[in-house]
């Protein structure tokens, strides 16, 4: 990562001023036209990783739980979706913060930099949104008073666009294309070669999830991103966590310690620990920890012995299972990870599997899994985990590469490098079927089985019935969760 951690709109301006500023941009996408592009980028890209709303609900509670990384005491886990306000909330902040602020950009800045940063950003969100719902407006969206009803697009239609857009914002992207973002890009501080290899490496994150419904495409699509170069730097968002709760903390970090130790009702699945311990996985140690009910660490149990929640389980207690580690993982400064080293050479492996790409899968595998334990130094207090470490993990039997079971191994380490980003892991697992996780304890709406979806909005059905009446008519069985999207042909 380059430069400053990151440089916030919200301290250049008092906080009651830079609130009043948006709040007004996000009813009126013309109040936008006077702020600077580059502040705009830096907001929404802040916004994604602090809110502790979305993070918590879209996340959280739903994405992680159903990838089945984490467990709690909250409804999803039991695959009920009653919920109407957590069930709509990332769609609310992606549509009604997120993207009337990067539209903007999009809108004023053709052909420069910042619209490329943008875009690639765009498709980041808005693949997470159309990953959890399905078909969803997306041509039509965005576009003010326009299209009061937006009509939704199918998800192949959707896919097709965002290789559309990252190729046009990867070839966009110059030095001195327009004005200079420096210190406001909170990723890369406004360098280019490392923009253009986290589009490459979202164009990959695109192609693979096509991998099962258009093979083709999704060849074509890989093997471009890989031959463009991927990341080499991870696209995280840093924090300093000097003001809890707010624009300069994670908002992660806020749903864990906000209401104290268990507040957050969040202990980690059993089948996340389960395979740490089989593994004498390192990290079990950095990422876990049994904590007391006054807040105290308890020290009668460690890495090895820690047991995890069973998804969908009734529970007495938090206290009895394995959380994570409170000033570490989860704390106010804790890192957002939206992209990082170890995903990409996750996928980079499963692309030389499947014959998309050159190179030595194993190679690229145990690069994925150096990258996965070394990305936790990002972390504040973190123990370092060493080559040596590493290496004794490579050679674990639960871990040790083989090529019989490589599609496995490759997506499990991902699931596990992938926590705290629900979005990615959750779909990662619906398109390979890896992990091989066992269903939730539960009779939900999706007895037996991992949920496929998240139900629409109910504000779809009240305002935006003929769209949305079309958009169900496409999914087996209507609004449920049980009804697969596009490329979920597993």
């Amino acid at each position: 990562m380059r430069g400053p951690a990151v440089l916030l709109l919200c301290l250049l301006l008092p906080l009651t001023s830079c609130d009043n500023d948006f709040g007004e941009l996000n009813t009126d996408p013309q109040a936008a036209t006077t702020l600077d592009a580059k502040f705009l980028l830096n907001y929404s890209i802040n916004r994604a990783g602090s809110s502790r709303y979305e993070s918590w609900r879209g996340n959280l509670i739903y994405t992680s739980q159903w990838a089945q990384q984490i467990s709690g005491s909250w409804a999803p886990d039991n695959y009920n979706t009653t919920n109407e306000d957590w069930l709509s909330a990332y769609w609310n902040e992606a549509y009604g913060t997120y993207m009337r602020n990067i539209q903007n950009i999009i809108d004023t800045e053709e052909g420069t930099n910042v619209e490329a940063m943008a875009m690639i950003f765009k498709v980041l969100i808005m693949q997470r949104v159309t990953d959890m719902y399905g078909d969803i407006p997306y041509s039509e969206a965005f576009q003010g008073g326009n299209f009061p009803q937006p009509s939704y697009d199918t998800q192949e239609a959707i896919y097709g666009s965002f290789v559309s857009e990252l190729r046009q914002a990867i070839s966009q992207l110059s030095a001195g294309n327009g004005p200079d973002v420096g210190n406001f890009d909170p990723f890369y501080s406004g360098d280019i070669d490392s923009w253009k290899r986290f589009g490459n490496s979202m164009l990959l994150r695109v192609g693979l999830r096509m991998s099962e419904v258009n093979p083709s495409l999704a060849q074509q699509v890989v093997g471009e991103a890989i031959s463009g170069g991927l990341l080499t730097e991870t696209a995280v968002l840093q924090f300093d966590g000097s003001m809890p709760g707010g624009v300069v903390s994670s908002g992660i970090g806020s749903v864990f310690n906000d209401f104290g130790v268990g507040g957050g009702g969040f202990a980690f699945s059993d089948e996340m620990i389960t395979r740490l311990q089989a593994a004498n996985d390192p990290r079990e140690a950095v990422m876990a920890l049994q904590y007391n009910s006054d807040g105290s660490v308890n020290t009668s149990v460690g890495p090895g012995e820690y047991i995890g929640k069973v998804n969908g389980a009734d529970i007495t207690s938090i206290y009895d299972f394995a959380m994570p580690n409170h000033s570490v993982m989860v704390a106010y400064d804790s890192p957002i990870i939206f992209y990082s080293v170890a995903e990409a050479e996750f996928s980079r492996a499963e692309a030389i599997m499947r014959g998309w790409a050159s190179g030595s899968a194993q190679d690229a595998y145990e690069a994925g899994v150096r990258a996965a334990c070394k990305q936790l130094a990002l972390y504040p207090r973190a123990t370092e985990i060493t080559d040596a470490d590493i290496d004794a993990l490579l050679a674990e039997d639960a871990v040790a590469w083989n090529d019989t079971d490589g599609m496995e191994l490759i997506n499990t380490q991902k699931w596990i490098a992938l926590l705290f980003d629900g979005f990615e892991a959750y779909s990662n697992y619906r398109r390979t079927g890896f992990p091989d996780i066992s269903p939730g304890l539960t009779s939900g709406e999706s007895p037996n089985a991992v949920p496929r979806r998240m139900r629409y909005p109910i504000s779809e059905d009240l305002t935006n019935k003929a769209n949305y009446d079309a958009a169900v008519s496409r999914l087996s069985g209507g609004d449920v969760i049980t009804a697969a999207v596009w490329w979920d042909a597993n």
